[in-house]
């Protein structure tokens, strides 16, 4: 199955068709993210089984080698399995988000979600402390739903990753996070970049993430010697969060720029492709359009973490070190 997957990307890497998509299945979702009002959108919406099977056919046609399935909340999907069996089929390397860790306790989930072919499961993760976790999601006793619900998923041998978006409660913190994380059993740790957006179906923004400049940078920075560190599992490419830094001193010396809209996109609800969560713009709809519409010039609007991380994999020849650090933090090198 790995082998497979593995195969499917370097085919569509030395084709130039390469391409990584989050699909948002639903817009409904148990938490109530104070950085974030998916969860106040009406009506709730959760895509149609047959129709988001053949958007999955259709993403991996145009060269889609790495599927995350989000939401809102993906796992409150009734299909969510056959959306990863589905990707699976596809030689589709994939992963699924939750920030609600009860629903992993439910339905046998993680054994499912394994035996699917589900290559990562990330749950969000922001605070190392129990009481600044609930009030964040504002789900009561998180932390102790969530360490139950890492138990289970460990007895499947699913991969696990902490997503860990970087706020006002941690940004001087991220050691503490990590270690945390860690100790709770995950085996990866990924940091998120603090952004605003007024998408009208992702909308993005609150308290929690007004960070000044010199915040965020002072996060990153601790990002960056973390991820060096090696003992953390951070799978962000340091050269990527030195890029953001870049882009937040001065966005006109930046070095690498977004390929949100050709390399790295957005499949909403509504089955529309979107070149991110932040732009209000669409290329189509997944359903009927042409690979052709996926042409989006590179963009340097915005430091959003997923997009500006994966298009650090289409830079020409400095893509390279970039290669060999995701590499050697794997242990393939």
């Amino acid at each position: 199955m790995a082998q497979g997957k593995n195969r499917n990307i370097i085919k569509n890497y030395l084709s130039g068709r390469l391409r990584f998509v989050e699909f948002a299945i639903t817009n409904a979702c148990i938490a109530k993210c104070s950085f974030c009002e998916i969860w106040k959108q009406q009506p709730k919406i959760f895509v149609d089984k047959e129709k988001a099977l053949k958007a999955i056919d259709r993403l991996a046609d145009f060269g889609v080698s790495h599927l995350t399935i989000t939401g809102g909340e993906p796992l409150l999907h009734p299909h969510v399995i056959d959306f990863v069996q589905k990707a699976t089929a596809r030689n589709m390397n994939n992963a699924v988000l939750d920030a609600a860790p009860q629903l992993l306790m439910r339905n046998d989930m993680p054994k499912k979600l394994k035996d699917a072919g589900c290559d990562l499961l990330s749950v969000s993760f922001d605070s190392g402390d129990p009481v600044t976790m609930a009030e964040s999601r504002r789900i009561p006793n998180i932390m102790d739903e969530m360490a139950k619900a890492m138990e289970l998923v460990k007895k499947t041998g699913l991969k696990t990753m902490a997503s860990v978006l970087i706020w006002n409660d941690n940004y001087d913190k991220l050691e503490d996070v990590c270690k945390r994380a860690l100790n709770m059993g995950y085996d990866f740790v990924s940091l998120n970049y603090p952004t605003f957006s007024k998408s009208q179906v992702y909308p993005l923004g609150g308290e929690g993430i007004s960070l000044s400049r010199d915040k965020v940078i002072a996060g990153l920075k601790e990002g960056i010697r973390l991820r060096k560190a090696g003992t953390f599992g951070i799978i962000n490419s340091a050269i990527s969060m030195q890029n953001i830094i870049d882009y937040l001193e001065n966005p006109s010396k930046v070095k690498y720029r977004c390929f949100g809209g050709r390399h790295v996109l957005f499949v909403d609800w509504f089955f529309d492709v979107r070149p991110c969560m932040q732009l209000p713009q669409t290329l189509g709809n997944i359903l009927t359009m042409e690979e052709s519409a996926l042409s989006m010039p590179s963009c340097n609007d915005c430091n959003m973490s997923w997009y500006r991380d994966f298009s650090m994999y289409f830079q020409g020849a400095r893509t390279i070190p970039v290669w060999f650090e995701s590499l050697g933090s794997r242990g393939l090198l």
